[in-house]
């Protein structure tokens, strides 16, 4: 596959994850006003979802990053390889990035997806609020690569 080709399917990927990210931190908002909209819960429902999955997918390969290995990993998306090593050093960003998604385990901010506890939306938001700065600067990366830059 081309580097072109694969950064068209990185971009579609990472709005579908900025999707997400956009429909539960909109819910957990109005949560917070105490405004219910059952269309927006379950979307919200679903964005928790696809977040859990991304999770799932992105913990390994940042174990592998922190872990030194570097080697191509059969069956792994390059560019997803790449926000692996992008999130990774964002953690050693402790001034830009300080939330439970950069400071704890992936098994806390489990937690806190899987929480309805009104304590838990911050921290929550917090999270969601790194997590789509740093799938915004990905993005950025995947659009320089299809459109070149101008």
């Amino acid at each position: 596959m081309s580097v072109q080709w694969l950064s068209v399917q990185s971009f579609q990927h990472s709005q579908d994850l900025l999707t997400a990210i956009n429909a539960l931190s909109i819910h957990l908002k109005l949560e917070q006003e105490k405004i219910i909209d059952s269309a927006r819960k379950a979307r919200a429902e679903e964005a928790r979802n696809a977040l859990l999955s991304f999770l799932e997918e992105l913990e390994p390969l940042i174990s592998e990053v922190e872990g030194g290995e570097a080697g191509p990993v059969f069956g792994a998306d390059p560019r997803l390889r790449q926000l692996a090593r992008s999130f990774v050093t964002a953690r050693r960003n402790r001034h830009r990035f300080h939330s439970a998604l950069f400071r704890d385990t992936f098994g806390r901010v489990r937690q806190l997806l899987d929480s309805h506890k009104p304590e838990d939306r911050g921290p929550l938001l917090e999270c969601l609020n790194e997590l789509r700065v740093l799938v915004e600067e990905h993005i950025h990366t995947d659009t320089e690569q299809v459109l070149g830059e101008f």
